[in-house]
């Protein structure tokens, strides 16, 4: 485990957090973590999909506490119908971060395992990816406010389910994990040993090209883009260019996926326009290149202002005190009474900036490096919440 360190001090007041499902990955998971770990803490979540679901999640937090391991059940709300999987994947990471912050947890471990990447990398190769799509599952990675941390991605599975059956521990057995009706559980009955050795080969050229590409990447945004804290980018014109473009989109915007190629080439060779959100124009009084707003019509809509309430999938609110009923929403029109051109802001993202709204009027404004609203509302301190980076994505090193 050093070797995906650092480590906070094993103490209580900094546990580390283990995703536990039940089954026979994440039980490994949680019997070999507590021999490494005195202070640990294992969320099981009942995504209450199958009537059975609560009773796994009971059984699982009972054997957990019978492996000397503190454990807390996560009862999912119900979610809209349609994409169940993705969506249900959304919510159980929202769930778990939430825990794991709450009980002061920096990192959350979970179960991936061998054969979870070389079903990963098959997928992708069958659809064509490139260096980002084939480098796989990365061991570390950082999103929202914790570390994800994968220890078990060399071992297989048949490993982990030995070492349960020598320690004469049981776990259950998801029936959709048996389902052919998902790609995943066909790939992982059907990809033979030697499939699987060259799912291995491809991840390791991949992740060599990745690693150069993005210190490529790295180095010309460095030299060309500027991010500002009112959630907008510069890219003077000697950084335009479709890979800058895509991943700088998917910044503002928030988004899981990059957008679609083509569409980005589109926008590219028109120099100006919207997608996934964002609005591209030309700089103008800014300089020399073009910058990336976020797209009014596309922000999400006003939610209870109370603090750590997230606006906008990209806006976390950090103030304690609010008045009752107070919504967070966008400033809008109430930037008309800024001077915008001395605060060095574009009217697109003023608009777009996150405030505190209470009958009708903005109660506070965000506060913000080297702005001064003036004294008709007070300043609320809003913390960017988008967990998606323009270079090293879902690569950490200390």
């Amino acid at each position: 485990m050093a070797g995906f360190g650092p480590w906070p001090p094993d103490i209580d007041d900094a546990p580390v957090g283990l995703a536990v499902s039940g089954g026979a990955d994440s039980m490994a998971l949680a019997f070999l973590t507590r021999r490494w770990r005195r202070n640990v803490v294992a969320f099981v979540v009942d995504h209450a999909l199958r009537p059975e679901s609560a009773a796994e999640a009971h059984l699982t937090v009972r054997r957990l506490a019978g492996m000397n391991v503190k454990a807390r059940l996560l009862t999912l709300a119900p979610f809209p119908k349609g994409r169940t999987q993705e969506r249900a994947r959304q919510a159980r990471f929202d769930a778990l971060e939430a825990a794991c912050v709450s009980e002061g947890c920096l990192d959350l471990l979970v179960a991936h395992h061998a054969g979870d990447q070389d079903e990963t990398v098959w997928m992708r190769h069958l659809r064509a990816s490139g260096p980002l799509g084939l480098s796989g599952i990365q061991p570390v990675s950082v999103r929202g406010r914790i570390r994800l941390v994968r220890p078990l991605l060399t071992f297989p599975t048949a490993r982990l389910r030995l070492t349960l059956q020598e320690a004469n521990l049981p776990w259950i057995e998801d029936p959709s994990n048996a389902n052919r009706r998902f790609e995943r559980v066909r790939l992982r009955q059907d990809l033979t040993p030697e499939q699987r050795q060259e799912a291995s080969a491809l991840q390791r050229v991949a992740l060599q090209e990745r690693q150069r590409l993005e210190t490529q990447r790295a180095r010309r945004l460095g030299r060309h883009a500027i991010w500002y804290p009112q959630g907008w980018v510069f890219l003077g014109q000697g950084g335009v260019d479709e890979e800058s473009l895509s991943v700088l989109i998917r910044l503002l915007s928030g988004s899981v996926y990059r957008p679609a190629r083509a569409a980005v080439q589109t926008l590219l060779a028109r120099g100006f326009g919207t997608l996934s959100g964002v609005q591209v124009r030309s700089a103008g009084r800014f300089g020399d290149g073009i910058i990336l707003v976020r797209e009014e019509r596309a922000l999400g809509p006003s939610v209870p202002a109370k603090i750590g309430a997230v606006w906008d999938d990209r806006w976390r609110l950090m103030v304690p005190d609010l008045p009752g009923e107070s919504l967070i929403g966008p400033l809008g029109d109430a930037v008309h009474a800024l001077d915008l051109r001395r605060l060095g802001v574009p009217y697109e993202a003023a608009r777009c900036l996150p405030g505190v709204w209470h009958e009708g009027r903005v109660v506070f404004w965000p506060r913000l490096e080297g702005i001064t609203w003036g004294e008709s509302a007070g300043e609320a301190d809003f913390v960017w919440l988008s967990d998606v980076p323009a270079t090293g994505e879902n690569h950490f090193t200390t």
